[in-house]
């Protein structure tokens, strides 16, 4: 009698590749769809008016895919926000690291680098300004890594400067309310069209890192 055989099962691999990409590049590659039509969506419509399905059709693909990457339109949000929030952080470190020691010139520096990353696409002005604002994105407790990197530097640079001053200013407060002007003077500029040249906007926010100097430097004198 002959013998019963099995049949043999192919070997399936655990990640099938079709394309040539396995199938956790395919959803990376689907993250990356949705993120760039949420930018698209979020700086044309604006937060309150974006709506999952404008971002799918924008991406081409269909909701379960949404939820495949994003449990809601506010994570969503919060993702893109982070993206430009980490672009813009790098262009202003990278202008203020190219200025000589002096305080003033590097705040000039790095806001002159804010302003003419948001006016080169009104859609980053729409999230990192006005959206910002409405979502509590622009809250300090909020902002990513990168803005509590200047933060540290802020502190240390002011340390070095004033060493007198320990104690007497909180760095969070002058953070916090530098980082306020800049948006409301930031999103006031946006509404009247960018009709301000940047360096004329960049005057009309440094005043205030100018007073902070010589306010710190009169504590630190005894004055």
């Amino acid at each position: 009698m002959a013998q019963d055989r099995l049949p043999v099962m192919p070997i399936v691999p655990a990640s099938r590749r079709y394309g040539g990409a396995s199938a956790q590049e395919r959803q990376a590659q689907r993250r990356e769809r949705l993120l760039e039509a949420a930018f698209d969506v979020f700086g044309r419509e604006g937060y309150l008016r974006a709506t999952m399905r404008l971002v799918c059709a924008q991406a081409r693909l269909t909701e379960r895919y949404f939820y495949e990457n994003f449990a809601t339109m506010d994570e969503l949000f919060v993702a893109v926000h982070r993206r430009q929030s980490a672009e813009v952080s790098v262009c202003i470190m990278t202008a203020v690291l190219q200025q000589p020691d002096d305080g003033v010139a590097q705040t000039r520096a790095g806001l002159t680098a804010f302003f003419e990353y948001i006016k080169a696409d009104p859609r980053r002005a729409q999230i990192l300004l006005i959206d910002a604002v409405t979502t509590g994105m622009a809250n300090p407790k909020n902002l990513n890594a990168k803005v509590a990197q200047y933060s540290d530097l802020l502190r240390e640079r002011l340390g070095k400067r004033f060493p007198a001053m320990k104690g007497q200013v909180e760095i969070e407060y002058v953070v916090g309310g530098f980082a306020g002007m800049i948006i409301q003077t930031g999103s006031l500029w946006v509404q009247r069209g960018f009709d301000t040249p940047v360096d004329r906007l960049v005057d009309h926010n440094v005043y205030a890192w100018i007073g902070l100097h010589e306010w710190l430097s009169r504590a630190s004198a005894g004055i």
